[in-house]
């Protein structure tokens, strides 16, 4: 089995009481069936504290202590499981966090998530290219052949547009809106003629209020995301949101969204709503990088995690996004 990650992957570690936020409070962390069985069977203090720490739920998880924080997080901000009991202690979800995963047929994909500070950091500041090493094989879906090889090139063609800089961003997004609807319409008439993307001159123009309008229809995650979204509406609208700043960040942004996405196409045969997703989020993190004003890496990554816990922690938030983005607010006329 080949393992294909951006070549960025190896790099993230997580820097524990470093970071600002912390994903060990304010979510319900699960325990997988094995790392339950290793749990029960730790002895002593520890053991105990373990045991009266956990749920008996289906599957078990942490009972969260006072302000949802893992009972294991200590005062320092460090987790008491790997102090204690060392890395390869951890549950599933807590050892692969903030990374995803992805399985078609004998390759598996990969990368980092948006959602954790110092991942947003690598992902903002790194360009996106192709690492490849071989597996053990593991039990995975097997996709239709002809689409999935139809639309594994068409995401290598997309992305390659993206980082084209010779491109404005405006225009290559425009370009790939327009591409994808040629992608649906093969794959709705089973023709795997791989089409290509055209350069015609025209800009992606959002109208930003009205998609920041609609975010405040979404359920939010944090009690202080829908306030921050009211402000930026309440500003008015900054037309000018591709910036030279931003550039390089927006563009990683967009490569993200399609690797981790684009290929779920496969399941739903749904090409339109993957690239919705990347061009509305772009949209929204460009107006909040430019409403911002400070276009550091560290501040950029901090408000693309936000928007990222938002929107991809949350399934219903991520398929809203992903299927309402081809209403008249989101896109100019030249795109549709």
């Amino acid at each position: 089995m080949i393992f294909c990650t951006p070549s960025y992957y190896d790099k993230f570690r997580c820097i524990a009481d470093k970071c600002s936020d912390n994903c060990c409070i304010g979510w319900e962390i699960d325990i997988d069936e094995d790392t339950a069985q290793k749990y029960s069977l730790v002895e002593g203090e520890f053991g105990e504290r373990l045991s009266s720490s956990i749920s008996d739920g289906n599957p078990t998880s942490f009972i969260l202590a006072e302000n949802e924080r893992c009972p294991f997080l200590n005062e320092n901000n460090l987790c008491d499981i790997i102090l204690t009991l060392g890395e390869n202690a951890l549950c599933d979800i807590c050892t692969n966090h903030p990374r995803y995963y992805e399985w078609f047929g004998d390759i598996k994909e990969g990368g980092i998530g948006l959602s954790c500070e110092e991942a947003a950091r690598i992902i903002l500041t790194e360009e996106f290219s192709l690492a490849e090493k071989e597996i053990p094989d593991e039990d995975t879906f097997l996709p239709d052949d002809d689409a999935y090889g139809f639309l594994f090139s068409a995401r290598e063609k997309i992305i390659t547009h993206l980082q084209d800089r010779e491109i404005p961003l405006e225009n290559a997004l425009c370009d790939i809106i327009r591409y994808t609807d040629k992608l649906q319409e093969c794959l709705n008439g089973g023709d795997y003629n791989l089409p290509t993307i055209k350069s015609v001159g025209e800009k992606f123009s959002p109208d930003t209020q009205k998609l920041l309008e609609f975010l405040l229809t979404l359920e939010p995650l944090d009690i202080g995301w829908h306030p921050y979204i009211s402000g930026i509406i309440d500003g008015g609208c900054n037309k000018e949101i591709f910036l030279p700043e931003t550039d390089g960040y927006l563009r990683n942004i967009a490569v993200y969204f399609v690797w981790r996405y684009f290929l779920k196409s496969v399941y739903d045969d749904e090409v339109p709503a993957k690239i919705n997703l990347m061009v509305s989020s772009v949209a929204i993190l460009a107006r909040m990088f430019s409403e911002g004003g400070d276009f550091s890496p560290t501040a950029c990554a901090a408000l693309a995690k936000n928007f990222s816990k938002e929107i991809e922690y949350s399934e219903e938030n991520l398929e809203m996004l992903a299927k309402n983005g081809y209403n008249d607010f989101l896109y100019c006329n030249n795109c549709l």
